[in-house]
């Protein structure tokens, strides 16, 4: 047995080492539609590399490849055999050659492929049972708008198509995006009925100047009628290539305002009845601002500029940025969310906010815009007062010369501000105890939140008790309100409603903000 075993291992060596690579194909003669099927052999199984198919790229396109490999014994003699076959469409007519192609050392001989063109009525026949219509808008494009390209491909009963229709091109210097999967329906043109897929994506150049859009290509058969016969034929058929002309930012756009072009711009606020009932000094209220922007990507939207009366103290949450995709092309959204709180009473003013944009629809500059907005805040001042204005005095002879004559109603004193910073400290020190508490509280019950939630909850909490022991103001206030957030999964404004039921929550949080 173990000599048997030897013999056909010395026997496999031996294919091995004195291993034959060779080539061949169907056919030497055929038209510019067909295709041509390759097959290189190799009287060995045991090869680890694969053939240098490189050379073969420049006349044919390797439409597949496959390999296979495979031992047989018959009366002592070892056969050992490796075939790559490969499926190859002609790129032009006239005389070929299949080039010499390389394994290990070994090469295999050049064939010679004579390609026919296709008779011309032939050639109009295929043309009209499978096309590509490509088309793109708007005709007029500015640099980082947006254009809606639109890929047709038409195609006769009975066509097979090889795949699916080509990804979205790779375009240098510009962004482009998918809208959606292609949509297959049907069609009429010149009175003839045809499948259609449809493919659509969005395309943003990053520069001003041409834009190419290169070609795209599907490879299929179809069946026509060659010489008095029936047969198939196959057929690639690709897109036209498009050159976009990209002009740049037009003159007549503000120079200070950050380019934003697109078909619609909208800016709206969420801020949930508090503009009608007012403010109260020290309760948190948030707004929410959204900036929606048709035929452009959310990334294009710039942040907006707030500006706030000095009463108003404002903690922003970070920007959240979304897309979403319609056939149209790409809405772009951007949300900024702010904590208000009122530190005076009073009536304010919020001052108009604005987005300027560029009309890709009707070429001109136009302004989204909210008005702006009076708001009452009720309650007491939740800050110290400023000190009085001090007027010069009229001398009297039992003060000072120096001493400001005594009011009918003497103001609080200003506390020093070693003592304020005290009050702080302790106003800290205290949220850090009744949050805990409350949390405990909570736990105590069942919790029938996600893992994933709980997760995210501690991690804020965690969060919030490390930005008491910093002892600073502003980091302990945006980090309660991510922690409300969290423990609460409402809106800031509902979860801080939620904390202030507490009492002791409430007396720590105003007089934290009295810093």
């Amino acid at each position: 047995m173990k000599i048997a075993l030897l013999a056909f291992i010395g026997l496999l060596a031996s294919t091995t080492a004195f291993a034959r690579f060779d080539a061949s194909v169907d056919d030497t003669t055929l038209s510019e539609a067909d295709t041509l099927r390759l097959m290189l052999r190799t009287d060995s199984a045991s090869v680890t590399s694969n053939p240098d198919f490189e050379p073969l790229q420049k006349d044919f396109d390797i439409l597949s490849n496959q390999r296979s490999s495979q031992i047989q014994s018959f009366n002592g003699q070892v056969d050992a055999l490796t075939t790559w076959t490969l499926v190859l469409k002609p790129k032009h007519t006239g005389t070929l050659q299949i080039p010499p192609i390389t394994l290990s050392g070994e090469s295999s001989q050049p064939i010679e492929i004579t390609i026919k063109e296709l008779d011309p009525q032939l050639k109009r026949a295929i043309a009209q049972t499978v096309f590509f219509e490509t088309t793109y808008t708007p005709k007029q494009v500015y640099v980082q708008s947006q254009i809606v390209v639109t890929r047709r491909l038409f195609y006769v009963n009975g066509a097979q198509l090889y795949g699916d229709m080509p990804n979205a091109p790779d375009i240098p210097g510009a962004m482009v995006k998918l809208l959606g999967e292609p949509e297959h329906s049907t069609a009429v043109r010149d009175g003839r009925q045809y499948g259609m897929i449809e493919q659509r994506f969005a395309v943003f150049p990053e520069r001003s100047g041409d834009l190419t859009i290169p070609a795209a290509t599907v490879t299929g058969s179809v069946r026509l009628a060659d010489s008095g016969m029936g047969r198939r034929i196959g057929v690639d058929v690709s897109s036209d290539t498009l050159k976009v002309p990209v002009l740049p930012i037009p003159s007549e756009y503000p120079r200070d305002a950050p380019w934003l072009p697109a078909a619609d711009v909208e800016l709206l606020e969420d801020w949930p009845g508090e503009p009608e009932r007012g403010l109260a000094t020290g309760t948190p209220s948030q707004r929410t601002l959204i900036v929606r922007a048709d035929g452009n990507a959310s990334s294009a939207i710039p942040p907006l500029t707030l500006t706030l009366p000095d009463s108003l103290k404002a903690y922003p949450e970070p920007a959240k940025l979304s897309e979403s995709q319609t056939r149209s092309g790409v809405v772009g959204t951007r949300i900024e969310s702010t904590s208000l709180v009122a530190t005076q009473p009073g009536d304010v003013t919020l001052p108009e906010v604005h987005v300027t944009w560029w009309d890709t629809v009707n070429q001109r500059v136009r302004m989204a815009a909210l008005p702006a907005r009076a708001i009452k805040i009720t309650g007491n001042a939740t800050s110290a007062p400023s000190a009085p204005e001090v007027v010069a005095p009229i001398v009297q002879p039992t003060l000072p010369a120096t001493a400001p004559p005594i009011p009918e109603t003497a103001p609080e004193p200003t506390p020093p501000r070693m003592y304020l910073w005290l009050a702080v400290a302790f106003a800290i020190v205290l949220l850090g105890s009744v949050t805990t508490a409350i949390r405990a509280r909570y736990h105590k019950r069942a919790d029938h939140r996600r893992p994933d939630a709980r997760a995210a909850e501690s991690d804020a909490h965690a969060a919030f008790r490390r930005a008491c022991d910093s002892r600073e103001p502003q980091r302990v206030r945006t980090a309660l309100d991510h922690w409300l957030t969290a423990r609460y999964a409402v809106p800031l404004v509902d979860a801080t409603r939620r904390f202030f039921a507490d009492p002791a929550a409430h007396a720590a949080v105003k007089a934290l903000n009295a810093r």
